[in-house]
């Protein structure tokens, strides 16, 4: 089910329920920043990671907000509640965004775009990098602690579930992330 899909199912019945995640916090996290990271790994990664980070934010925010409003959904969060963090991730070079605090399950508390290119091989062209995008969900609402999942999105737009993540907290997503990335991957 994509983004649209998603928010107009509400429209056909009664509107948006209360555990339906926000429109903004959603979309933003796994659809329009999604779109940008696969179409692009490289100028996402790099704009979002550059000291004018916010201007490139700036852009995709405003599909946001436009997303939005198609669907009869405020636009309530701002660029000034998204945190950009920029590191490593093992050898590749990674931007991950600190979202507000969610509400709703499925909403994210982090976003990191991994571009698989290691910066410590000189013979490696960055412009021919992919780019791996995990985010770090909000689970079902459970009142004795927080739950989280680890997910991953595809280029063709498939999330994958990828279990129970760690607690909501930056270097605890860096270790695990660090620890996906690290491992050899399975023959196709």
């Amino acid at each position: 089910m994509g983004l649209f899909d998603f928010f107009s199912r509400g429209s056909k019945s009664k509107g948006k329920t209360e555990s339906d995640p926000r429109c903004d916090h959603y979309s933003f996290a796994h659809v329009v920043l999604r779109e940008a990271a696969f179409e692009n790994p490289t100028k996402c990664v790099t704009s979002l990671a550059a000291t004018d980070g916010k201007e490139y934010l700036t852009e995709l925010w405003n599909d946001v907000v436009e997303t939005c409003k198609q669907h009869n959904q405020p636009a309530e969060l701002t660029l000034d509640d998204i945190l950009i963090h920029k590191l490593r991730v093992g050898p590749f070079p990674c931007t991950i965004l600190e979202m507000p605090a969610p509400h709703f399950a499925t909403e994210a508390f982090f976003v990191a775009l991994i571009l698989t290119v290691d910066i410590t091989d000189q013979s490696q062209n960055m412009t021919n990098g992919s780019v791996r995008f995990l985010t770090l969900e909000n689970g079902e609402p459970n009142e004795e602690e927080v739950q989280t999942v680890l997910g991953e999105w595809s280029a063709e737009g498939n999330h994958s579930n990828l279990g129970p993540g760690p607690y909501p907290d930056l270097s605890e997503f860096v270790t695990r992330i660090t620890d996906m990335v690290s491992q050899p991957s399975l023959p196709e």
